[in-house]
């Protein structure tokens, strides 16, 4: 009886064989399909999640230097920064943040380090914004400001702004005409440029 059984047992094995070659250009086709139809989705929530993350980062350093200059009741100035002592005009590298108490726009070895981001990711491109930000006792800053990040190839549609009113107001840029582009400060759509 056990005898019967490996023998069937093996002939199981002699009789199964693996896919013919109408089954494997079947699963290739159906494999191909699915990746061409998915594939261009995924791809363009990598690029959003990517842009959201560097905004939202941003907008962390961006209100904690509006908080620190109203809390502190002093001038407060965010820029970014290679060595985390002296600003730089590009905003791709990381951001500090530090109280300007003898108002020269740069930090000296007395002013402490408020708190500092990353550098933005490498596939993502920033504009509309050089320099340094001053945010006054009140929150204030100088100038309203857009802050417009964009994958590198420039794609408007996957503009983004982190946006900075005159009175020192953080919000986000949305589509508020639902158009598919969102909207700088003024009501126009973001450009990649």
């Amino acid at each position: 009886m056990i005898r019967t059984k490996l023998k069937q047992h093996s002939q199981a094995f002699i009789n199964q064989r693996g896919l013919t070659l109408l089954e494997m250009l079947v699963a290739v086709a159906v494999l191909t399909i699915i990746l061409t139809t998915v594939a261009p989705s995924i791809q363009s929530v990598l690029i959003k999640n990517r842009i959201t993350s560097d905004i939202n980062n941003l907008s962390a350093v961006v209100q904690r230097a509006r908080f620190t200059a109203v809390d502190e009741q002093a001038s407060v100035v965010l820029c970014p920064t290679e060595n985390y002592e002296a600003c730089t005009s590009s905003w791709k590298k990381a951001k500090m943040v530090f109280v300007d108490t003898n108002g020269n726009g740069s930090r000296d070895n007395s002013e402490a380090l408020i708190i500092a981001s990353d550098p933005l990711n490498s596939a993502n491109a920033i504009y509309g914004v050089t320099g340094s930000l001053s945010f006054d006792e009140q929150g204030a800053i100088s100038t309203a400001a857009t802050i417009t990040l964009c994958p590198k190839d420039n794609d408007d549609d996957y503009a983004s702004a982190l946006l900075l009113s005159l009175y020192g107001r953080i919000s986000v840029a949305v589509d508020s005409d639902g158009d598919g582009k969102k909207e700088d400060l003024d009501g126009n759509a973001l450009s990649c440029s």
